[in-house]
């Protein structure tokens, strides 16, 4: 990795969900991966699997690029979220915390807007937690009688509510 690559990853605030570097232990058929915060993950080289017509992967040939998002086997590609999502418990949480951050639907600001004012699905008169949590999942369209209970429970009006 480039030392600026490096230096920007060392210095991240999430730096260990980032990866640094690593080497192949031949002896285990593994990959030990180091992340931005210097902890070492190993992964079974047989987790690196490609695609029909996709390349192989050449462990020996092990490299970290793009400020520590890819991992490449040669001319094989990883991505570290793929690598971390598979590998690291606790990195499951924090991708699907940053996922819903991201979530630019109605249903992913009326989550946002609910946890934000501590609110359960439970909490909202007249609308079941299970209508509350497929409309958060984007699964069905809100009535408007629906977006005005959950306006009334927010406090927030309904014209407001996909700015969350």
């Amino acid at each position: 990795m480039p030392l600026d690559e490096l230096t920007e990853v060392l210095s991240s605030k999430n730096r260990r969900d980032l990866l640094i570097g690593g080497e192949f232990i031949p002896a285990r058929s593994e990959i030990l991966l180091y992340r931005g915060d210097l902890e070492p993950m190993t992964v079974p080289l047989g987790w690196f699997s490609p695609k029909p017509g996709s390349p192989e992967p050449d462990a020996a040939r092990l490299s970290v690029t793009d400020y520590g998002q890819t991992v490449r086997l040669g001319e094989y590609e990883a991505a570290a979220d793929a690598i971390l999502y598979e590998f690291d418990d606790d990195y499951r949480p924090r991708a699907m915390e940053r996922m819903l951050e991201k979530d630019a639907s109605l249903g992913g600001a009326i989550r946002r807007l609910r946890l934000q004012k501590g609110i359960r699905q439970t909490d909202f008169p007249g609308v079941t937690a299970r209508e509350i949590a497929r409309i958060e999942k984007g699964l069905v369209k809100p009535r408007e009688e629906t977006l005005r209970r959950i306006a009334k429970k927010t406090g927030v009006p309904v014209d407001q509510l996909q700015t969350y």
